[in-house]
């Protein structure tokens, strides 16, 4: 495991917030690290940022659903039909999301609580990150019951592997991670003096975002939009990693991310290589929760915000 430290002063009652990178099914590694949290008690987040993958972790969380983040990425991902790497023609696209989130609304071994949410934003501010598909600039969206499924897909929405976009509020949404793959500045601007960043990639050029790209690159030549999205991507990417390293005097942030690269993939990974990246996953996330015990509050996050408005 790898937690690195920009150690500041913090006030007790500052807002503490959690950034989720995406990552497809690298995802997993999130998932472990939310779940050891679950396990230990370890929650004094009143602010939480998800981007694709990292968004569904965070809902999940926020929601009080430990293990199921887990059991999406291993059951319903791998599922028959929903990454189909020959599937570029047609409305459908590779990656079937609508089948996916549909599961989560109508198949009982998979419900989520999305009736939750709007009562969850009044104790904690959950945002999911997405692009506008024709400016290129991040899109934050708060979700109330009533949106938690399209922000959901909007966020995770890779341009061209799942080809139409989300229309949301009079745009289309795209990915989150093309135009802010670790808001770690959002979260500053919200608010936040603590900042607990879970990544899926291992050093600061990897780009799991890239890697969904490959899945296309290898059927067909990448159009020219796609190229500038990932511009866009990997100038947001080194302007956020930029941004925690110069703001390590007033701001505590703790990244936990793998000592080494995953072994799962963005898409159609191994059953075992997903049970060992959720493994290394719950081990980081409880090491990091011994390392931060300073960090436990007596106020939960409604308290905190019954005391700060």
């Amino acid at each position: 495991m790898e937690i690195n430290f920009c150690l500041a002063y913090y006030v007790a009652m500052d807002h503490t917030a959690i950034v989720a990178e995406g990552g497809g099914q690298r995802g997993i590694y999130t998932a472990g690290v939310l779940d050891a949290f679950h396990h230990f008690g370890f929650n004094p987040f009143t602010m939480g940022l998800g981007v694709s993958a990292g968004a569904q972790n965070l809902l999940s969380f926020f929601l009080d659903q430990p293990g199921y983040a887990r059991r999406a990425i291993e059951d319903l991902t791998n599922a028959p039909g929903f990454f189909v790497p020959y599937r570029w023609v047609g409305e459908q696209g590779i990656v079937d999301l609508d089948s996916y989130f549909a599961r989560s609304l109508n198949d009982p071994d998979y419900l989520l609580p999305y009736q939750r949410i709007t009562k969850i934003q009044k104790q904690r501010r959950l945002y999911f990150v997405a692009t506008d598909m024709e400016t290129l600039e991040p899109i934050y969206l708060e979700p109330d019951e009533s949106t938690v499924v399209d922000g959901l897909k909007a966020s995770s929405a890779i341009p061209f592997l799942y080809k139409p976009g989300v229309p949301f509020g009079g745009r289309t949404l795209v990915d989150g991670g093309i135009a802010d793959p670790i808001p770690v500045k959002r979260a500053v601007e919200q608010g936040a003096k603590r900042i607990i960043v879970i990544r899926t990639s291992s050093n600061n050029t990897d780009s799991s975002w890239r890697h969904r790209l490959e899945q296309f690159r290898k059927i067909r030549v990448l159009p020219t939009q796609l190229l500038k999205m990932l511009e866009c991507h990997e100038a947001a990417q080194k302007e956020a990693l930029q941004f925690i390293e110069h703001h390590q005097a007033d701001i505590d942030i703790v990244t936990v991310k793998p000592e080494t690269p995953l072994r799962s993939q963005v898409f159609a990974s191994r059953s075992e290589d997903l049970v060992t990246d959720y493994k290394i996953g719950w081990y980081d996330g409880a090491q990091t929760v011994a390392a931060l015990d300073n960090w436990k509050t007596d106020l939960t996050p409604k308290e905190y915000l019954e005391v700060t408005t």
